[in-house]
């Protein structure tokens, strides 16, 4: 087990004990979130790569699929 200190008071954390890193970052970038505005360009290619998803005629992989290979891959 690994223990980590954080001196930011302000963090409101929903709980104080994580099973792995990611668990912990995703806390921190919902606590932290900070407000931010896409530029019309990046929404463009945000909406053409949904459509190119959309309309690919290959299957995909479900989330819990590429995080199940991604774990394999990296340990």
């Amino acid at each position: 087990m690994t223990q980590i200190t954080l001196t930011d008071e302000n963090l409101n954390l929903s709980k104080t004990s994580f099973e792995t890193a990611e668990d912990l970052i995703l806390e921190l970038m919902k606590v932290k979130h900070e407000q931010f505005e896409l530029s019309s360009e990046h929404i463009r290619i945000i909406k053409e790569r949904e459509r190119e998803a959309d309309e690919s005629k290959e299957p995909g992989k479900s989330w819990e699929e590429v995080r199940a290979s991604l774990r394999r891959r990296n340990g």
